[in-house]
């Protein structure tokens, strides 16, 4: 990046900044349009290493999930980089992200914040190929629900068994997972959680909101105390959001020190890419 090229993430670390600066704590953006995968972990591990001792770790994150082991992967990772790691939703964090934003010590749904259930990938585990675990689950359901035994022949043959087979195991997975969750596991009503993440709502992208979650009885803040920062936050979610459409971004992950972004196409985007993190690092 030569001098006459404007940083296209500088606005957002002065954001984060100031965040920081207010909250008394370290902010981190984690924004992807794309799947939560092996390679977003990883870079995720790179960039807080990076960072001083960090005290008290906000999140900020915007994603509609991927692979549930590696959000529980970066969970670990801010546990272990952290004394604190609260979760700050502005938007949505949905599937594998809700995994991440109920195992924070903290959790802060903005006022357009919301969850959802935790519908896994499931990997066919000869095509290396992901599919959702609720296009499986709605499959299987149609066929129960025929009463025609030509369209339950067909569909069943359609059906790969490795793919269900996949599917009951995931579904297994999410389930254990979420039970190891401490604000699951602590609770008195660890039941009605698990089954209202996993099974109560049949559409993936169902809402669940700062009211469901308080139906719960979680032990989180939910809400910021204070219009300004909350404001902030917006802010950085809007900046985020305009730089990955103006420049074809895939994923953003950000501090105020050190950063990666992801592009969508070629390899000279990529490389483009390397000299963002190299600039930013």
């Amino acid at each position: 990046m030569n001098e006459n090229e404007k940083d296209p993430l500088g606005e957002l670390k002065e954001k984060l900044t100031l965040l920081s600066e207010k909250r008394k704590a370290t902010a981190m953006l984690f924004y992807a349009s794309g799947d939560i995968d092996y390679y977003k972990a990883s870079v995720f591990l790179r960039l807080i290493r990076k960072e001083p001792s960090i005290e008290n770790l906000d999140l900020i994150i915007d994603s509609g999930g991927g692979d549930i082991t590696m959000a529980v992967k970066i969970v670990n990772i801010c546990k272990n980089y952290s004394e604190k790691f609260t979760v700050i939703v502005p938007f949505f964090a949905k599937s594998a992200a809700t995994m991440i934003a109920l195992s924070a010590d903290d959790l802060i749904l903005g006022k357009a914040g919301e969850l959802g259930p935790v519908d896994p990938q499931v990997k066919h585990p000869a095509l290396d190929m992901f599919f959702p675990a609720s296009s499986i689950e709605n499959a299987l359901k149609f066929i129960e629900s025929s009463s025609d035994p030509y369209i339950k022949m067909t569909m069943a043959d359609k059906l790969d068994p490795f793919l269900i087979g996949a599917y009951n195991r995931t579904i297994d997975e999410a389930k254990q997972y979420l039970m190891e969750v401490p604000s699951v596991k602590n609770s008195e009503n660890k039941r009605e959680i698990i089954e209202t993440f996993t099974e109560k709502y049949a559409d993936h992208g169902f809402p669940i909101t700062q009211e469901i979650c308080r139906s719960l009885n979680f032990d989180f803040s939910f809400e910021f105390n204070d219009d300004e920062i909350e404001n902030i936050v917006y802010d950085i979610h809007d900046l985020a959001l305009d730089s990955m459409e103006q420049d074809n971004i895939e994923a953003i992950i950000l501090t105020p020190n050190n950063g990666y972004v992801a592009f969508f196409g070629s390899e000279d985007e990529k490389a483009k890419c390397n000299r963002i993190i190299t600039q930013l690092s």
